[in-house]
């Protein structure tokens, strides 16, 4: 459930930066929003957590290069990425290095 929440934690604060096109500090909190939610996936043992997220990307990359989006959306989009891949990274980071000991 705390992974649930997270990732649509995650998903409205990116939907907000891109919305409102904010700078600073809060792209990076998009992707430390990312890598929190990979790491408690990880941990929880979330199952699926890497194809769901690689998904997302593949997916969120091809809405995000169609050439008719309004500006706004493209920035959603693209921020809405940027969360989803730092959740993989975090998540497939730990896998590799960590793998579960049976």
């Amino acid at each position: 459930m705390l992974v649930r929440i997270l990732f649509a934690i995650g998903i409205v604060l990116a939907a907000v930066v891109g919305f409102l096109s904010l700078g600073g500090i809060f792209p990076w909190l998009v992707g430390g929003t990312g890598i929190i939610t990979g790491i408690v996936a990880w941990k929880h043992k979330t199952a699926g957590i890497l194809i769901t997220a690689i998904a997302l990307v593949v997916a969120l990359s091809a809405i995000r290069e169609q050439p008719f989006n309004p500006e706004f959306l493209t920035r959603v989009v693209f921020f809405i990425r940027v969360f989803v891949a730092h959740v993989a990274l975090a998540a497939g980071a730990l896998t590799a290095l960590l793998p579960e000991r049976r």
